[in-house]
């Protein structure tokens, strides 16, 4: 009989992968005038949004539903998904690039669980794999767009990175 033997990456100490889970939540997407303090509900979810970002023009919000990243229209009060090909299981860490062509997003891969980073076109479109080890969590894109920060588990240790675009 042959015995199978399973391989650990010993830059990644995390034993088990993630799995999905449903959150049952109500969920609110909202504005507030930080002057007066007025608050204005745009849309109201049955289920956990995270991390409504502003484009740089004002017209939308990007935010996270279900691992999928939408486009809320403040003129139209539509939402629209963002094709992400494959990356369908992003979590609350996405960030617009400087100029709003580009998102970088934490995407949980299916074949291990473990989050690493990926960019995509804004629009839509095939996601390109930045950080090629796991776990990875994005928090931020430099001014000039040239460089993604993150904080990543590598050896037993998180600490913060930095990775060209």
């Amino acid at each position: 009989m042959m015995e199978i033997q399973r391989t650990v990456n010993p830059m990644n100490t995390l034993q088990k992968p993630r799995k999905r889970e449903e959150r049952h939540v109500t969920s609110f997407l909202e504005i507030v005038d930080v002057g007066t303090g007025e608050r204005h509900v745009l849309a109201e979810f049955d289920d956990l949004i995270e991390a409504p970002n502003w484009t740089s023009d004002g017209e939308s919000l990007i935010y996270n539903r279900s691992g999928l990243l939408y486009t809320y229209e403040i003129a139209t009060g539509q939402s629209t998904v963002i094709n992400s090909d494959y990356a369908d299981w992003c979590n609350n860490d996405h960030v617009l690039s400087p100029d709003n062509s580009q998102i970088a997003v934490s995407h949980h891969t299916e074949e291990d669980g473990q989050s690493r980073i990926y960019v995509l076109p804004l629009a839509g479109g095939q996601p390109t794999l930045i950080t090629a080890m796991a776990p990875s969590y994005l928090h931020g894109w430099s001014p000039d767009g040239r460089e993604l920060s993150y904080c990543a588990e590598r050896n037993g240790v998180y600490n913060i990175y930095t990775i060209p675009v």
